[in-house]
């Protein structure tokens, strides 16, 4: 699975860890992925707002997520989540994280029409982040610093 798209949805899905559903307690719900706690959950849920699209139009409701321990409970039942709904299939059987994250849209994951390309344009903005980041702290060598004794560089004295 490719962890960059992973990575891209929690962002999308928790506003960059900005709006993770809270406890009535204020407890995090560790909420990562956006799981809403339908009729199978038996754990602990939380009931905020949400955004979804129905016919298209974008409208405010009320639902019940899931919640959580820990981060990592999270993941675990994101990967278990997919694994038990067959319509997830062949998302999962995808070679590429924009198959899969297409893939999850088509099947239904989210209501947003846009779900998929918010995503990876989120993806395309870290992987270019992290490389613009490689790229300056990569250290340089004699050979990649270029000293010019150019006239430009050594103005006369006059």
């Amino acid at each position: 699975m490719d962890t960059s798209v992973l990575l891209a949805q929690s962002a999308l899905e928790t506003g960059w860890g900005r709006h993770i559903p809270r406890r009535a307690d204020g407890r995090s719900s560790f909420n990562l992925f956006g799981i809403k706690a339908d009729r199978s959950w038996t754990g602990d849920s939380v009931g905020v707002g949400t955004l979804e699209y129905r016919n298209g139009v974008a409208q405010r409701e009320q639902a019940r997520f899931r919640a959580y321990e820990t981060p990592a409970e999270s993941f675990v039942d994101y990967v278990a989540f997919l694994n038990r709904n067959p319509r997830y299939g062949e998302a999962l059987k995808s070679r590429t994280g924009e198959e899969f994250i297409r893939g999850l849209q088509k099947a239904g994951y989210a209501t947003d029409p846009r779900y998929a390309n918010k995503v990876l344009g989120i993806r395309d903005r870290v992987l270019a982040i992290s490389a613009a980041v490689d790229v300056q702290s990569t250290p340089q060598t004699k050979s990649d610093t270029q000293v010019s004794a150019a006239p430009a560089d050594n103005p006369a004295k006059g």
